[in-house]
């Protein structure tokens, strides 16, 4: 080996459990394990009978950094914290677009009923994830909001609304609610959602008999419309695999193919198959241990845990998940739960056949394109990059959005929103300066990490925008600036770089189409938010 000091660090690392990092030449995290002995584990990489993929994992390898820890299970949990923190390209990552909606019952004094898709609400109780495309969970939950006269606003306020006067919520602004009201709600939600609505049915049926007697049509109409709401959703909803289980369980199964490992969750809530969550990836390292740090990752990040976990794993590995997560996980040796592991492992078959080439095809060229702009722009690194939009309505609404992209992948984690605070700024460009000064005094001021690049929608006023920007905060030397130009049909045709020359861009290249979803989903973000604010006024 020709690195002196990576050779001296694998010599003097102790042989104890722990947390290793291996860096690339840049210094960025590329890769992250644990183990029981880091002197075996770490040495075990440079044998001769590894995989290709670890090999090329390894040669891209320069520094090793680890972190000792006192038994496995403090290991593991450091291990995901910190896959978590510093996202390596080779191990594999939670994708977030198998964000499931959930319709949350908040325990406020005066409670409401939330349709969200982040399980991380304080002192509420979940009900999902909706993932059946058999019915529409937003449906479910405007059902939710007539059947349930919980209050509808965001904050208590002092004068009465128009939900109070149909009747669809309590009033608690003008009136003092009796004890026991809500907990009486809230009870029949919970038997609403394990499918228990006879006595809802029950309670509707004799409200519209009261409003026909009374010939309050218009009400007992809508009462009807309730009552069949509820019995289509009952009947949507049935479970198309039974579990006579009243709890929240996770059956997990896997397939490993030519180095990938195809991966699906099955979440099955009072005996119903619910929601799915599946994924595939190279295996740059022993699978088991992969699949371990994949599942901690996957649970440790969402606040609704099951019961149990049913999945395939050494007996050393389901103590590991056991003892991290704090629920029982079980390998079914026979019986029901084996047969439904068995279903699931069916399923990542068909999904590796059905998806493994899209998604190698598509990994493949978003990598190409990446691996194409960091030539382009001869940068010695990208592993993060910043890219701003503007967007205002006759210099109303004025906002700006920033979104982060980490070793070519979007990273949700790092999107920024900006409401323009400036009332003299009247163009984009002015907003642009504000947004820019904005993000990056933050960044300093949280010694947070500088992004490699920043790009803008625009051309070299927007570029000129932003360095000037960086000038102030002393960050025009160390942050590279570029803009995606259109051409008079407003589709984008080249790069602008910040000396005012262009790099034409080739409308079917691979890196003409990474630039392309950039572009679109900045866009996106920034248009999403523009929208809020806008209806927010009205």
């Amino acid at each position: 080996m020709d690195n002196k000091a990576l050779l001296f660090k694998l010599q003097n690392i102790p042989k104890k459990p722990g947390v290793y990092l291996w860096k690339n030449n840049a210094g960025n995290v590329i890769y992250i394990g644990k183990a029981k002995n880091l002197f075996n584990r770490t040495h075990q990489y440079f044998n001769n009978n590894q995989s290709l993929k670890t090999v090329t994992m390894i040669n891209h390898a320069t520094d090793l950094d680890f972190i000792v820890t006192k038994n496995e299970n403090e290991s593991l949990i450091l291990e995901s914290n910190m896959i978590n923190k510093y996202q390596p390209k080779y191990n594999i990552l939670l994708k977030e677009r198998y964000n499931y909606p959930y319709i949350a019952l908040t325990n406020d004094q005066h409670p409401r009923i939330i349709y969200t898709r982040n399980p991380k609400i304080p002192h509420a109780k979940y009900f999902g994830p909706f993932a059946s495309s058999s019915f529409n969970s937003y449906e479910i939950y405007k059902l939710l909001l007539r059947v349930f006269p919980l209050r509808k606003c965001k904050h208590v306020g002092k004068v009465k609304c128009l939900y109070y006067d149909i009747g669809q919520c309590v009033g608690p602004c003008v009136k003092q609610i009796a004890q026991g009201t809500y907990e009486v709600i809230k009870q029949q939600i919970n038997e609403f959602f394990a499918g228990k609505t006879h006595n809802i049915i029950a309670s509707l049926e004799a409200k519209e008999h009261t409003a026909s007697t009374n010939l309050q049509f218009e009400l007992a109409r809508e009462c009807h419309e309730l009552i069949e709401n509820i019995k289509n959703i009952n009947k949507h909803v049935q479970p198309y695999v039974l579990l006579k289980n009243n709890k929240k369980i996770d059956v997990i199964g896997y397939i490993i193919e030519d180095g990938y490992l195809a991966i699906i969750i099955h979440t099955y809530i009072n005996g119903k198959l619910l929601a799915i969550n599946k994924q595939i990836e190279e295996l740059f390292d022993e699978p088991e241990e992969l699949i371990v740090s994949y599942l901690l990752q996957h649970y440790l990040q969402n606040q609704t845990t099951p019961s149990t976990i049913y999945v395939q794993l050494s007996t050393e590995h389901l103590t590991e998940l056991a003892q991290a997560l704090q629920i029982e996980v079980i390998n079914p040796i026979h019986g029901k739960y084996k047969e439904i592991i068995k279903n699931a492992v069916t399923n990542a078959q068909d999904y590796y056949k059905s998806d493994f080439l899209v998604a190698q095809n598509i990994h493949k060229n978003q990598q190409q394109a990446f691996e194409d702009l960091h030539e382009l722009l001869k940068t010695n690194n990208l592993n993060l990059i910043h890219v701003f939009d503007m967007a205002n309505l006759f210099n109303t609404e004025r906002v700006g959005c920033m979104i982060g992209i980490e070793n070519g992948v979007f990273n949700k984690k790092l999107y920024r929103k900006f409401i323009i605070k400036n009332q003299a700024s009247n163009s984009d460009v002015e907003y642009m300066h504000e947004v820019i000064s904005r993000q990056y005094q933050q960044v300093i001021n949280k010694k947070e990490a500088l992004p490699n690049l920043i790009i803008v929608d625009g051309a070299t006023n927007q570029i000129n925008s932003a360095v000037a920007a960086l000038k102030t905060l002393k960050l025009d030397k160390l942050i590279p600036v570029i803009g995606l130009a259109k051409n008079i049909h407003h589709k984008t045709e080249s790069i602008v770089l910040s000396d005012k020359s262009k790099i034409m861009l080739d409308p079917k290249s691979h890196i003409y189409m990474y630039l392309f979803n950039i572009q679109e989903e900045v866009h996106r973000f920034t248009i999403t938010f523009f929208r809020q604010r806008k209806n927010k006024v009205k």
